[in-house]
């Protein structure tokens, strides 16, 4: 579902231009001090509901978070995207200015193929899940058998390679496919895969659908593991270094109200959450809601995030996903030293993250 959303548009507003698809395109900063940011998201991603309520004039009051902030939004060329390598393939392209996408693609697209960004926020931890069809019971049965996720760069198929780690599992033994997420559940009914690995909320439609039980959540496999992040191109940041605290200012600020709206299931902002979301992924009440419970929203570059990401980056060299050399290549000479530079904390400093 394609989606093109301007702050200062209403819900219904947002809606009538998906309906006529109409293309995006960079824009000069205005007069005014605001400037276009174009931003790259995944399909239909509940990690990422947070683009849209800060896009929401009721979640802001009145007037959208983005708006409050002087910043005007738009989709980057082609988003919402299949999944987080694609993300980086645009940013690659000059198409995307900040993106929300997994840590994983982030980060080995950045060293692997010199993509020129840097993470300036998180945007949620865990998330994920593994849901098995019927005839697999026990870890061991997944051996010849096909599993989805949403893309080799996604931090889905790194949670699988810790999943198979974990239990002593070849991963050579089982067939991982790229899948668009909404197709996951489909597929497994078929039969013709026996398991995927998807953020919400996918795995949630197949268990709310009674298509598959879940094996392992994400919290499972990596308790509390830090999940997507905000990017930046860093020539970007460089030039426009206020466009950017202010768009991280409407973020957090979408982040607490999510967080808040969450505490309290029986407020009118956790119905309009929930109404978001339904839009978002075009799932209904009872999938999202049952998803929500599986996410938890945060924007801090706190020390458990530079910690996480210390051993996600150590883990993707472990795997091979990144060769020991890039590091070198790309001008850092440890994992400690990719992090200090890549993870840009000065940006986010002093907003009162939440």
């Amino acid at each position: 579902m394609y989606r093109r959303i301007n702050s200062c548009l209403s819900l219904l507003a947002v809606l009538s231009v998906l309906l006529t698809g109409c293309a995006s395109a960079a824009q000069p900063p205005k007069t005014d001090g605001t400037v276009s940011v174009r931003v790259g998201y995944l399909l239909a991603d509940l990690h990422h509901i947070g683009y849209l309520v800060a896009s929401d004039p009721e979640a802001g009051g009145g007037v959208s978070f983005y708006e409050q902030n002087g910043v005007i939004v738009q989709d980057a060329l082609g988003a919402p995207y299949a999944n987080g390598g694609v993300v980086m393939d645009h940013f690659a392209s000059g198409d995307v200015d900040i993106a929300f996408l997994g840590a994983p693609p982030a980060i080995t697209k950045h060293l692997n193929a010199g993509v020129n960004t840097e993470i300036v926020a998180q945007v949620n931890t865990i998330g994920s899940a593994l849901v098995v069809g019927p005839d697999i019971q026990k870890p061991e049965d997944l051996l010849g058998k096909t599993v989805a996720v949403p893309g080799h760069a996604a931090i889905q198929f790194f949670l699988l390679l810790n999943f198979a780690q974990q239990h002593s599992l070849d991963i050579g033994q089982i067939t991982v496919v790229d899948m668009p997420p909404p197709d996951m559940r489909v597929k497994l009914e078929s039969g013709e895969i026996s398991g995927f690995l998807a953020w919400e909320p996918w795995p949630s439609d197949a268990i709310v659908a009674g298509a598959g039980k879940v094996m392992a959540t994400s919290t499972d496999i990596w308790p509390n593991h830090l999940d997507c992040v905000l990017a930046v191109d860093r020539t970007f940041a460089e030039e426009n270094p206020e466009a950017v605290r202010q768009f991280l200012k409407a973020h957090i600020a979408a982040t607490a109200w999510m967080q808040d709206a969450l505490a309290d299931p029986d407020s009118k902002e956790y119905k309009h959450l929930v109404d978001l979301a339904e839009t978002f992924t075009q799932r209904d009440a009872v999938v999202v809601e049952e998803a929500f419970n599986n996410i938890a929203y945060q924007s801090a570059l706190d020390t458990d995030f530079l910690d996480s990401i210390r051993t996600y980056t150590s883990k993707l060299i472990e795997f091979g996903l990144i060769p020991q050399e890039k590091l070198s290549e790309r001008g850092y000479t440890d994992p400690n030293d990719f992090v200090g530079k890549y993870v840009n904390v000065t940006f986010i400093e002093g907003l009162g993250t939440p």
